[in-house]
């Protein structure tokens, strides 16, 4: 079986850290993420992403409100019993193993920078000492 996401978005708020009862961190946000539509006004689709551990850590201090980002990862669903209401509830959610930012600022989740240029050549330096020039 595949459960395999990727989106590309806007931050629609602030990452909202928490950390469970044993200190392990968690972020969620929402990621506004542009439907293809012959309506150029189309409202966008806010998808709910859930990262846990040094991505969360990561998410609270780089991201931020309209920060554009790639996020790779599984749909996951909850289910619980509403305490207040008694009622039945369901979450579907994209957790996060991979982000990666889509603006001009460069770089992903784990700090490092993406490639510039991935076309598998490497850039050699002019050199005149070459037999051949």
């Amino acid at each position: 079986m595949l459960n395999h996401v990727e989106l590309l978005g806007r931050l629609a708020q602030e990452p909202e850290i928490r950390y469970t009862q044993s200190g392990t961190p968690v972020a969620s946000f929402d990621l506004a993420v542009q439907v293809p539509s012959k309506n150029k006004d189309a409202a966008p689709d806010y998808i709910p992403i859930v990262c846990w551990r040094e991505r969360a850590e990561f998410c609270g201090r780089y991201l931020s409100k309209g920060r554009q980002i790639v996020v790779e990862g599984r749909i996951s669903t909850r289910k619980w019993k509403d305490e207040k209401t008694g009622q039945n509830r369901k979450a579907v959610e994209v957790v996060a193993s991979n982000i990666y930012f889509a603006d001009s600022n460069g770089g992903n989740a784990n700090g490092n920078p993406q490639p510039a240029n991935n076309d598998g050549f490497m850039d050699i330096p002019d050199d005149g000492q070459l037999p051949f020039n």
